[in-house]
């Protein structure tokens, strides 16, 4: 079968399923606006990034635009590919850039399958939830209007569609709530995620960290309000004082994420930093910024306790991999979290905006190996069942059944 693949960030949300579909006998293109290198097995068209719509615009109508700019770049190499006599049976595409919005124009009865990812609403950036951010009012529904029309025009167009997560699927409007929409994780990687009680790395200036160090995890895309950085970096100072050998480690870069930036353009971290000054030990607290995956799954297996905070918004990979590592995790209540960690199971969970709260429940686990032992046995079973060698299959079916 001929599968096209596209997604602007590709691989993206394929990163996993494109090697077993060609690892099942499939023929692959792929379709993507970046240029770095992607080492998978194959064929790679590229488009050019859209230029910065004109200024005087929207937000939602600077998204509307340049979703169509996409759409429009990414019809002329499907047209490319219909001239040199290539038609897919199948097309696999994340709609949130719009790139699937002209593909009925070249191949009309070519089933599209999307990865919608999430209906937008103005509590995934915090609206209504952080209580930083005003109630959601008029303006808030307009910035997402662009976005969300995008994705009810490409629903509008499929076959199918997936989600990964059942507060994501439940995002949708009513309208797509049918049984074309399928409830299916890309899948992470058990057999790599896993406990490891011989792990050991080294971190800048020589300081070893092994499963005898005291480490305390924190990992995101982005160090932002609406993952929590805030609320962790918060607890911190209590958190270090009470436990002298603790180590702190955080993973994310300084950008500006999903909820938006500050309005003075200042970095959270180096807010934060001022703000607490020397209640913090900064000898034992280490940014690593982005690091490698297979560092990733090192950290998360060394970690004594893992805290992963979320707004609602989507299920964060590292969440699912820190399970499946067995790490004993802190998490926030409400969704995402809770799709995956019921309180005192397979975690424990604390209020979101409760700094205090929180570093009371890493004492506590800290203090107590049995509980941490226990929570993170029960967190790596729960996490097998978001295997790959469970969910790629579910995945490949579809698109060959489509």
């Amino acid at each position: 079968m001929r599968l096209l693949l596209i997604h602007q960030n590709f691989p993206g949300q394929f990163r996993q399923l494109a090697p077993f579909l060609h690892h099942r006998g499939h023929e692959l293109v792929a379709i993507c606006s970046h240029q770095r290198p992607i080492d998978l097995p194959c064929r790679i068209l590229r488009y050019r990034e859209p230029d910065k719509p004109p200024g005087g615009l929207s937000f939602s109508a600077q998204l509307a635009a340049e979703a169509l700019a996409r759409a429009d770049a990414v019809a002329r190499l499907c047209q490319q590919l219909k001239l040199e006599g290539w038609r897919p049976d199948r097309i696999a595409v994340h709609s949130g850039w719009g790139e699937s919005l002209a593909l009925q124009e070249v191949w009309p009865d070519v089933p599209q399958i999307l990865w919608p990812e999430l209906w937008v609403k103005p509590e995934h950036g915090g609206h209504g939830v952080d209580p930083q951010k005003p109630a959601p009012q008029l303006e808030s529904y307009l910035d997402q209007l662009g976005r969300n029309t995008i994705t009810r025009a490409a629903l509008s167009m499929a076959e199918a569609w997936v989600l990964p997560t059942l507060h994501q699927a439940n995002s949708l409007p009513a309208q797509f709530q049918t049984s074309q929409l399928h409830v299916i994780h890309e899948g992470i990687d058990t057999q790599l995620a896993c406990p490891n009680p011989a792990v050991a790395f080294q971190l800048q200036g020589g300081i070893t960290i092994n499963r005898q160090t005291p480490v305390l995890t924190f990992v995101n895309r982005n160090l932002e309000r609406l993952r929590g950085f805030d609320v962790f970096m918060r607890s911190l100072p209590r958190i270090l004082r009470q436990h002298p050998e603790l180590r702190v480690l955080i993973v994310g870069d300084s950008g500006i994420g999903y909820g938006g930036g500050d309005p003075a353009a200042r970095p959270l971290r180096e807010r934060l930093l001022e703000e607490l000054g020397e209640q913090l030990d900064l000898q034992r607290i280490h940014f690593l910024g982005r690091i490698p995956h297979p560092h990733l799954i090192a950290l998360l297996q060394a970690s004594w306790v893992h805290v992963y905070l979320s707004y609602p918004f989507v299920l964060g990979w590292s969440l699912l991999e820190a399970m499946a590592c067995g790490c004993c995790i802190v998490g926030s209540e409400g969704m995402p979290v809770q799709e995956v960690i019921h309180h005192d199971q397979e975690g424990l969970l604390v209020p979101l905006d409760d700094p205090e709260a929180l570093a009371e429940r890493v004492l506590q686990l800290l203090a107590d190996a049995s509980l941490r032992q226990r929570l993170g046995e029960r967190a790596r079973q729960a996490a097998l069942a978001w295997d790959q060698r469970l969910m790629l299959p579910r995945l490949a079916a579809l698109l060959e059944a489509a």
